[in-house]
């Protein structure tokens, strides 16, 4: 009897360790309930999960999640508060979510959603997709390498770990208000950085012809027509994501164009000789280009992403042909017929602004830019300047409005190394041309300039300039023509 008792209490008290050795710990309470008013997937409470099973649950998550740009976070808090773009607010308790879902996915204009992990690759479709309001929220994750100078001094392992502990930085869009200033968010181990979005929709129509000069030339650059349109909708682009990146707070302005020109040797009244001479060519190309404008550090970036063809089926040749025809006192152009062949037409353009003096009614910079691709490959430096009265040029302080009124006069002047240009030399792809220019016979170096007055009354305006351009080869002569832009917000 008595060894069945010591054997009835070693039962009780193994079973009691075993009870003890499996009870799951306690939730970690937070008083604080946590904000949440951006696109992002929370984990629910998974320290109430075993470790390897939570660490699995996220790597799927960050997986399905990484192709929207949408952060993944921790959290321990009994409390959530979501946030949406409206200004409504849901309140969720986690502690009645743990073990039933894995993920709370939130997209900011909706309200969030619970979800099992075996739900989140289906889920993640229809609630994150981009919206097509103006007003809406876009973000975008851009990892920052945090490497302090002390780092080149570390072991290897130490630079790993070091990379592997970087900063994220969050970059979102939204759309600009003079009510509305910068908002300083925080939240641990992100940076948020935001990006306005000028509101303003504004088409620039542009015309460009070597008639337009006090010297009346008919050479080399003869015409161009520019349809520029300025719109926030275009933030919402796919394309918007090849631009130049920002990371620091700025203005953000989205252009579309469409772009026509030609070029003609020096003298269209006579056949061309096919020697010592610029040949004929007409380009058609379309554009996509994201500004942007830093007003405290004067710094504006400007990337443009530009796609078309150079040749025939550019209406260079039909469009001389017919104004030519229409005034009678211009002779029909002869030699259209040798143009260059047609070709692809596709390429990156990057110019960056400095400021030098950033004053009310005067701003100097310093400018940097370089193009790469089939069109022409080149890189150069410049000033701009800019006296008058005029729209920030490195964008609007906080608070600040747009003025109604402009009339400033300004001028850019560019000094560039020329390594290849389709215009003179032909396409990249199509070598069949009756007449280029060879590599040894173009100017390396290419020096521009262009002044001119803008004036803008509300929603219109006028913008005249003249511009200058040094010999682009061997045996050229000087060019100049005229600009003439006109503005109207739509």
């Amino acid at each position: 009897m008595r060894f069945f008792y010591i054997i009835s209490v070693l039962l009780l008290i193994i079973t009691g360790c075993g009870q003890q050795q499996v009870k799951r710990p306690d939730v970690i309470k937070n008083s604080d309930p946590t904000v949440i008013d951006f696109p992002a997937g929370i984990m629910i409470n998974q320290n109430k999960q075993l470790e390897s099973v939570s660490d699995k649950n996220t790597a799927i998550a960050q997986k399905l999640l990484f192709p929207f740009q949408i952060p993944v976070l921790d959290t321990v808090a009994s409390e959530m508060i979501f946030i949406k773009s409206d200004g409504d607010r849901i309140t969720i308790s986690m502690n009645e979510l743990a073990g039933k879902y894995d993920i709370i996915l939130f997209n900011a204009q909706n309200n969030p959603v619970p979800l099992k992990i075996s739900d989140l690759q289906k889920a993640v479709q229809q609630i994150f997709h981009k919206s097509k309001k103006a007003n809406s929220l876009e973000c975008t994750i851009v990892e920052q390498k945090i490497i302090s100078d002390t780092l080149k001094a570390k072991r290897g392992r130490d630079l790993f770990s070091s990379l592997k502990n970087r900063q994220s930085r969050l970059v979102y869009s939204t759309s600009d208000s003079v009510a509305q200033g910068f908002i300083s968010r925080a939240m641990p181990g992100l940076v948020w950085v935001e990006h306005k979005t000028d509101p303003r929709s504004i088409l620039n129509i542009s015309f460009e012809n070597d008639l337009i000069t006090y010297a009346n030339t008919d050479r080399y650059f003869t015409n161009g027509i520019t349809f520029d349109l300025q719109t926030p909708r275009l933030a919402h682009s796919s394309l918007q994501k090849l631009m130049i990146p920002y990371r620091n707070k700025a203005s953000v302005r989205y252009n579309i164009s469409m772009v026509q020109d030609m070029y003609t040797p020096t003298d269209t009244r006579i056949a061309p000789t096919l020697k010592n001479d610029r040949p004929y060519s007409s380009i058609l190309y379309f554009g996509y280009r994201k500004t942007i404008a830093d007003q405290v550090r004067g710094v504006k970036i400007s990337s443009q992403l530009i796609a078309g063809y150079i040749g025939p089926y550019s209406p260079g040749s039909y469009m001389q042909t017919l104004v030519h025809k229409t005034f009678p006192t211009n002779d029909v152009p002869l030699g259209w017929e040798t143009q260059i062949n047609t070709d692809l037409i596709l390429n990156y353009n990057i110019s960056a602004f400095k400021a030098l003096i950033n004053n009310k009614n005067l701003t100097i910079a310093a400018v940097a830019n370089a193009k790469a691709g089939t069109l022409i490959n080149t890189a150069g430096a410049g000033l701009q300047i800019q006296a008058g009265k005029a729209e920030p040029f490195f964008g609007l302080a906080d608070n600040a409005k747009w003025p109604e009124t402009e009339y400033y006069f300004f001028g850019r002047t560019n000094v560039g190394f020329v390594a290849y240009n389709a215009l003179l030399q032909g396409g990249m792809f199509n070598r069949s041309n009756i007449f280029t220019l060879n590599g040894n016979e173009i100017m390396r170096v290419v020096g521009n300039a262009e002044v001119g007055f803008r004036f803008r009354y509300k929603g219109v305006g006028i913008e005249l300039s003249q511009h200058y351009l040094s010999p682009e080869y061997k045996g050229g002569l000087w060019h100049k023509w005229g600009r003439m832009n006109l503005i109207f917000n739509i």
